[in-house]
């Protein structure tokens, strides 16, 4: 039977993936966050090849820590974690009189990522089984991210291009409109 230690460090990133699928990837708004106003315009459009390095580097942490390659393996989930917990910050105090369950949910995404920046300086192991689990949760989680940020970043350039012709705070949905008759029934 495997060192009980060796199930914590997966379970975090397990947690994550989760906590990521079931509120449709909200890390995508906490890069937002952390690109700088003054940068946001040209950089926006690169929002969802983030998400995809993002959730990468936590995929190759956790193959090379539960490979027993921590030389490798700790540097990129220091990165992964790191990063998460930078954006969970940046979000916690830009955003702290706004919608409590987002607060809830990047204050956990906080500690989980603490509590595994922690367990990876410490040296902590990851059992190979619980980690695979996780790496596929991650690749779903990421591409669930990178979709809703190339939906945000859609919606921020069609902001920009009508400038103020639309509302401040409205959602344009993107397509060809189709013409239906006010009269019809059925």
């Amino acid at each position: 039977m495997p060192n009980m230690k060796q199930h914590v460090l997966p379970l975090i990133f397990l947690l994550q993936a989760v906590l990521n699928i079931a509120f449709y990837g909200f890390p995508a708004f906490m890069f937002s966050v952390i690109v700088p106003n003054s940068l946001y315009e040209e950089l926006a459009w690169t929002l969802p090849f983030a998400m995809l390095l993002y959730f990468g580097l936590g995929i190759l942490a956790l193959h090379y820590i539960s490979r027993g390659n921590l030389r490798r393996g700790r540097p990129l989930g220091v990165i992964y974690l790191g990063f998460g917990a930078l954006g969970s910050a940046a979000v916690l105090s830009r955003f702290s009189n706004d919608a409590p369950a987002l607060l809830v949910l990047h204050f956990l995404w906080l500690v989980l990522s603490i509590a595994g920046i922690v367990l990876l300086l410490l040296g902590v192991g990851a059992s190979r089984e619980l980690s695979i689990v996780a790496m596929v949760l991650l690749g779903l989680s990421a591409l669930l991210s990178a979709f809703v940020a190339d939906w945000m970043v859609t919606d921020y350039y069609i902001h920009v291009h009508m400038g103020d012709n639309i509302p401040e705070n409205a959602s344009v949905i993107v397509a060809y409109p189709e013409n239906v008759s006010i009269n019809a029934t059925g």
